[in-house]
């Protein structure tokens, strides 16, 4: 007999240790109180949308390739880092860390050293999986070396936000609080 009441015995038991999300404690309980909301993670800039990293290469010029790193800075503002090499035979190579203003999906990053003659003008253009980066012609002294340009489609292979990033010299720079200005002087 006992054993044919387990059966409903666990039943009962499990109904008692369920409760449904809709039903609401009586108003006239003692110390009845609302349920607690739970935490909410507060919300990141606006540009985290865009953060991640990216990448490209080219398999007719072997070991062609770069990498854009996206760090969201504030609701207008990214940091970028761009990682770059031109391949074979010279293997030239460019490394950038801008800041860039967004405006409708559009990072531009313009900047100009004093040997320029016109200095530097990026565009890069988000989408979920891309970002596809355009020089404004005539504004190429982006400081890469010979025959490097960040022009390309980068395709996104994390959005998650980074943190850092390894720069040339193989030091790992932290994003947060961090000014490119001060940066490419040094400091």
């Amino acid at each position: 007999m006992l054993i044919r009441l387990l059966p409903f015995g666990l039943l009962l038991g499990l109904a008692a240790c369920t409760e449904t999300t809709d039903q609401k404690a009586p108003a006239s309980a003692p110390n009845a109180s609302p349920a607690a909301a739970p935490p909410v993670a507060p919300a990141g800039p606006r540009t985290a949308q865009y953060a991640g990293e990216y990448s490209w290469g080219d398999p007719k010029r072997k070991q062609a390739g770069g990498s854009l790193t996206v760090y969201p800075e504030s609701d207008s503002t990214v940091l970028v880092y761009f990682d770059i090499s031109n391949g074979p035979p010279a293997f030239h190579l460019g490394m950038l860390l801008q800041r860039a203003v967004v405006r409708g999906g559009v990072a531009r990053c313009a900047f100009k050293e004093d040997y320029d003659e016109k200095g530097c003008r990026l565009a890069i253009a988000f989408t979920p999986q891309a970002a596809r980066v355009k020089t404004e012609p005539g504004y190429g002294e982006c400081g890469f070396g010979q025959g490097v340009y960040a022009d390309e489609t980068y395709q996104r292979t994390s959005a998650a936000i980074p943190q850092q990033f390894v720069n040339g010299e193989g030091t790992t720079v932290k994003f947060k609080g961090l000014d490119p200005i001060k940066y490419q002087a040094g400091e």
